[in-house]
């Protein structure tokens, strides 16, 4: 009978956290805390499970983290997206040429979403999200999350300082920064190469774009 109080419990606990934290990183923090809690429990405190009189403690914790980190972008992937920017702006202008396949559509539609896209300018594959669309560092570490989760880029050798400047209440990252010289444009080209190749390689991003 205890068994099954500690198992419903438990279940409980895991349907919480899962309706409730929609956000994939925290999710992933939870999901990681939670492995490393039972982990923990098991190889070197496995005395707390005897002392609670909950033998199956750590496996429910760990199996708690587990099934947090696979569905760790449960909410993002399903989210209900609004219509594509194109067809919410049609006064959006696109240069001759540029490309409108489904991966650009999905760039243009994760941009307008987490940075905005402006109506009455032409967006070109050099266009800069830094320099000609106003994205400052906060609004890009949120579209480079999604880069990553939502299309399984590797970041490789990305380095935000050196497109966007640190938060200016954030000393730490200030001095990060202090040294890397002026930044350099990120544009729609290089994330649309980016998303084509799954993989964030500087240079060749940069001399291709």
């Amino acid at each position: 009978m205890a068994l099954y109080l500690q198992s419903a419990f438990f279940l409980v606990i895991y349907l919480v956290l899962h309706y409730q934290i929609t956000d994939p990183m925290l999710r992933k923090r939870f999901a990681v805390t939670f492995l490393a809690t039972g982990l923990t429990l098991t190889f070197v405190l496995p005395y707390v499970a005897v002392f609670l009189r909950m033998p199956l403690l750590t496996v429910f914790v760990f199996l708690i983290g587990l099934a947090l980190f696979i569905t760790r972008n449960t909410y993002r992937l399903q989210r209900n997206h609004p219509p594509h920017p194109l067809l919410r702006a049609p006064t959006m202008n696109l240069a001759p040429n540029f490309p409108e396949d489904p991966v650009m559509q999905q760039l243009l539609q994760l941009l307008h979403e987490e940075i905005g896209l402006p109506k009455h300018k032409t967006l070109r594959l050099q266009t800069s999200i830094n320099f000609d669309l106003g994205c400052n560092g906060a609004e890009a570490k949120q579209l480079v999350e999604a880069l990553e989760q939502d299309f399984a880029v590797d970041l490789g050798d990305y380095d935000a300082y050196r497109y966007f400047h640190p938060p200016v209440f954030d000393v730490f990252l200030k001095r990060r920064a202090k040294g890397r010289g002026d930044k350099v444009p990120l544009t729609i080209g290089m994330l649309y190469l980016a998303i084509k190749t799954h993989s964030w390689d500087t240079q060749t991003l940069e001399n291709l774009s």
